[in-house]
């Protein structure tokens, strides 16, 4: 087998896995949970690899500690607690991930305490938080949504590649992300906005949301738009590394990061949408 052919096996095989656990993810809490702390730490780590900051070594370990402690405050909410949560739960999460965001710099008494600060609340916003909203909050009450949300952007992402590859002669942003063009973007939006018509009408998707197809559209567009700025976030924070992917721990795909860049700027406000629909 050539080292072409094997790439792509392998991507092919790691894609299918990887599809397999998010599909399991939407509606199974034993999955979903172990899942999402592991995006959310793994996430986390390549984040501070992002930063290419030696200085940080010393942040790491609390940065995943403040991780853990957002994590688990939505874990009890939308796993443990459906129904209601125990009031102390979330301030005193709250406290204690915002203590380890400020601790280190206490440590080290470092010159740069405001910019470390600011990266690692940055790295909780990005990372940890989109991921907390979208595994356990939304999961116990809209399962259907959530695999609607998922298999509308991860096709936006495969149509804007191919339409891009086919027609693509504008630049969409040349000095972020020299493969994105303006026709790949716009035939996107298209294919998606009709992918999510479609789905209107699919038993299992109107069973949990019986909302207006023009909804749907909404629904569309704002994954859509929020996607492709998430993806261009990750490509400008490579771009200042100076690294082509931000992990090699999924085989012929890269990092957590590189699957999930459309996911974290997506998932906040396409759950914010469905809150006023539902």
């Amino acid at each position: 087998m050539n080292p072409k052919t094997r790439n792509l096996f392998v991507r092919t095989a790691s894609g299918i896995v990887y599809v397999a656990l998010m599909v399991a993810a939407v509606d199974t809490p034993w999955v979903s949970v172990p899942l999402a702390l592991f995006f959310a730490f793994v996430g986390m780590y390549e984040f501070y690899k992002l930063c290419n900051d030696s200085s940080l070594r010393t942040h790491l370990i609390f940065w995943m500690i403040a991780t853990g402690c957002v994590l688990v405050s939505f874990v009890n909410y939308g796993v443990f607690y459906p129904n209601g949560i125990p009031f102390t739960t979330f301030p005193l999460m709250s406290i204690i991930a915002a203590m380890c965001l400020v601790v280190p710099e206490l440590i080290d008494k470092s010159e740069q305490a405001m910019s470390h600060v600011g990266l690692g609340l940055l790295g909780q916003i990005w990372v940890v938080v989109p991921l907390s909203v979208l595994f356990f909050i939304w999961i116990p009450d809209q399962p259907a949504l959530v695999l609607a949300f998922f298999v509308l952007i991860w096709m936006s992402d495969t149509a804007a590649y191919v339409f891009g590859s086919l027609f693509g002669k504008h630049k969409l942003a040349p000095n972020i992300s020299p493969g994105k063009t303006w026709e790949g973007f716009l035939c996107s939006c298209v294919f998606t906005v009709g992918l999510a018509i479609g789905l209107s009408y699919i038993p299992l998707f109107r069973q949990w949301a019986e909302i207006p197809v023009s909804w749907w559209i909404v629904f569309a567009l704002i994954i859509q738009v929020f996607g492709l700025l998430g993806d261009l976030t990750e490509s400008l924070f490579k771009r200042k590394a100076g690294v082509k992917d931000s992990g090699n721990i999924i085989p012929g795909h890269g990092g957590v990061l590189d699957r999930v860049d459309s996911i974290l700027f997506a998932a906040i406000p396409a759950y914010l949408f469905s809150q006023l629909l539902l």
